[in-house]
């Protein structure tokens, strides 16, 4: 159903499409990401500080500033709150002096001379003769809409929106749960914590249900043998002789195991995980080149274009000598050029495509494709991937690689039982660990990095916010603007270039800084997380990591793995001087080890199993969280879609409804 149903200006359409919302049904499943009780009212010496409460008293003044009206409120136990509206002049004509008004919101306390209890911008507020506050979803903000406006479109949305039941009533009943237009009604509109906690349930249920149902029946579907005939190995052997290292026991490993099904005939479907740096992208290189050999052609398919030109550079410099011919593919490339690339793959003129998700766009065909490849894999959607080997016949060979690792029983419940899990845990020779150390002065960081650059070496610095805000949770978190600002008056006078990219920039505007940076045209590049994937620049030696405690543990090894790409000794700086008890443990298990596999068991330990409720995490990440939180529900989860696969009749319901909802 179109959002024009809703009523609303082109305008809002928009907002809510750059959201990634663009159906009625997209927005009635744009899930709150929270919820605040405001049924008790809270006296005011109870109070308890950064919470969100009701507190009910009398006004008993008005202050009208320039930017802001205070009001004075006193409640039934002669405590004082002071109550401010920033910003809004005309609030202070919609109260009375001496009647009594219910405020919700966040509460501050703070201690000097005497106790000082506030409330800014309360959220909701009223006469307490009519205001009955309830419990109040709060959603992720759409940008320039505000949450009212979206509250009376989730309303719209709710009255008009289809919401047939899509699961058996026996399975409804066989696991106890509501219906689905009463799990809605429970999320976003619930009267008590019950609701809410049966609402999260049903569609925990769904999201398990759906995953394990699209699994088992690709795993159904797939060929477990290979129509390819992949049984020369001569330019492998030839490419072998020409490195000017050796491979490490872990690569040979996977290149045993994949040329030995290639050469059976057997279907390879392969995880191949290691930490940055480990040699993956040389598995890779091998693999490609050992279908391409043999008359097939082989696709690589990366989560950015920074990532996949760097792998179509690579390999096309690897097989120069082999007149094998590479061609990169992306969404940014001019329309004539992008042409003459697609009709190329289809006539079987190029051997080997690096690209980004472009490659799975409908107009690309191959010849004859016989392996994919999807680097990052867990930043791609299990569909995403399905499109790319159904550009193929069947028996493709499939190598998926990650360098966020997760435990083997983990990747078999996520992949299916026939995936191949291949760990590679050691790094080239000459690699040198990356020493991390915890810093509470950001001027110590300076002088490190000063001491790199000085050297010939370059450094990053990532922030988790792209500008300053306006919250006090994150009154003292640096952005990206801070950081840049800050650092050009400390290193340009001395002779450092700065350069800075943040995720509000356009694609190929991010690009063009990274490639400045990767080409030595800055000395020190500044930004938030956008750089966790896809950079390679071997000359970078340092990262600093501001405010490091509010980033995850495997992102902060994701965002190490920048420096220590090359043969210099790296370092990772981790600023920090708030952590939490949980956030220490999180930094100190960074500066205690570099092993990729032992962090993410540690991760998976101290984030436990989350909320994936009005979350934007997907992928991977999700359905992680939520089996391992889930572990017995996903089970039964999962033996009940193996009892509707072996009934063609429950399958074929459930078909019918997949096919409707892609």
């Amino acid at each position: 159903m179109e959002l024009q149903l809703l009523n609303i200006p082109k305008a809002k359409e928009n907002q809510f499409v750059k959201k990634g919302i663009e159906s009625v049904e997209d927005l009635i499943r744009f899930f709150p990401r929270k919820y605040y009780d405001f049924r008790e009212i809270t006296l005011i010496q109870d109070a308890i500080p950064d919470e969100y409460q009701s507190i009910k008293g009398i006004v008993k003044e008005i202050k009208t500033k320039p930017n802001a009206v205070i009001l004075k409120v006193e409640d039934s136990k002669a405590s004082i709150i002071y109550v401010t509206f920033f910003h809004q002049s005309y609030i202070a004509q919609k109260f009375t002096i001496n009647e009594s008004y219910i405020f919700c919101g966040r509460v501050s306390v703070t201690y000097g001379y005497r106790k000082f209890v506030s409330m800014a911008n309360p959220i909701l507020y009223g006469p307490s003769s009519e205001l009955n506050p309830g419990i109040l979803p709060v959603y992720s903000k759409i940008k320039g809409m505000s949450d009212d406006y979206l509250k009376r479109c989730m309303n719209s949305a709710y009255s008009i929106v289809r919401s047939d039941e899509y699961l058996e009533n026996s399975i409804i009943k066989k696991f106890d749960m509501i219906y689905f237009r009463k799990a809605l009604q429970y999320i976003h509109f619930p009267k008590t914590t019950e609701e809410i906690n049966e609402g999260k349930s049903r569609f925990l249920f769904d999201e398990l249900f759906f995953f394990n149902l699209n699994l088992l029946q690709n795993e159904n579907n797939q060929m477990k043998q290979s129509p390819f005939e992949i049984d020369k190995f001569e330019l492998s052997k030839q490419l072998m002789g020409e490195l000017p290292f050796e491979l490490t026991e872990g690569q040979r490993n996977a290149l045993r195991m994949i040329s030995k099904k290639m050469k059976n005939k057997e279907r390879v479907n392969a995880l191949i995980q290691g930490d940055v740096g480990c040699g993956k992208t040389m598995v890779a290189i091998f693999s490609l080149l050992m279908a391409v050999e043999n008359g097939y052609q082989g696709a690589l398919m990366c989560p950015t274009s920074v990532l996949a030109k760097q792998h179509y550079e690579e390999i096309t410099e690897r097989f120069s000598s082999f007149g094998i011919k590479v061609a990169y593919l992306s969404g940014d490339m001019k329309v004539r050029e992008r042409k003459k690339v697609v009709k190329a793959i289809k006539e079987g003129e190029v051997d080997i495509v690096v690209g980004t998700h472009a490659v799975l766009s409908k107009d690309v065909e191959f010849q004859s494709l016989a392996l994919t490849i999807v680097d990052e894999e867990h930043r791609f959607g299990v569909k995403q991937r399905e499109l790319l080997q159904l550009k193929a016949s069947k028996g493709v060979h499939t190598i998926s690689m990650s360098a966020t690792p997760i435990p083997r029983s983990l990747a078999l419940t996520i992949h299916g039982d026939s995936i191949d899990v291949m760990n590679i845990k050691s790094l080239p020779k000459g690699r040198k660990p990356v020493e991390t150390t915890l810093i509470t002065v950001e001027e110590d960081s300076y002088r490190r990095i000063y001491e790199e650059v000085k050297s010939g070496r370059q450094a990053y610095v990532v922030c988790p916010l792209v500008e300053e805000s306006n919250s006090d949770m994150l009154k003292d978190v640096e952005s990206v603007e801070e950081a840049f600002a800050k650092a050009k008056t400390y290193f340009e006078p001395k002779g450092i270039r700065v350069g800075m990219a943040t995720g509000k920039m356009k694609q190929q505007d991010i690009d063009a800084e990274l490639e400045k940076f990767a080409n030595k045209e800055y000395d020190i590049f500044i930004s938030t997380t956008i750089i966790e994937v896809g950079v390679n620049v071997p000359n970078a030696t340092v990262i600093l990591i501001k405010n490091a405690e509010r980033f995850g543990l495997a992102q902060l090894h994701q965002l190490r793995g920048r420096v220590g790409r090359g043969s210099y000794q790296s370092y990772c700086l981790l600023l920090s001087d708030k952590a939490t008890e949980m956030g220490r443990r999180k930094l100190e298990t960074m500066c205690e080890t570099t092993d990729g596999f032992l962090i993410a068991e540690k991760d998976l330990e101290l984030r436990g199993t989350g909320d994936f409720i009005g979350t934007s995490q997907s992928g991977q990440d999700k359905y992680v969280m939520l089996m391992l939180g889930n572990t017995d529900l996903n089970e039964s989860i999962r033996n009940e879609v193996k009892d509707i696969l072996k009934n063609p009749i429950r399958t074929a319901f459930y078909k019918h409804l997949l096919k409707k909802e892609e």
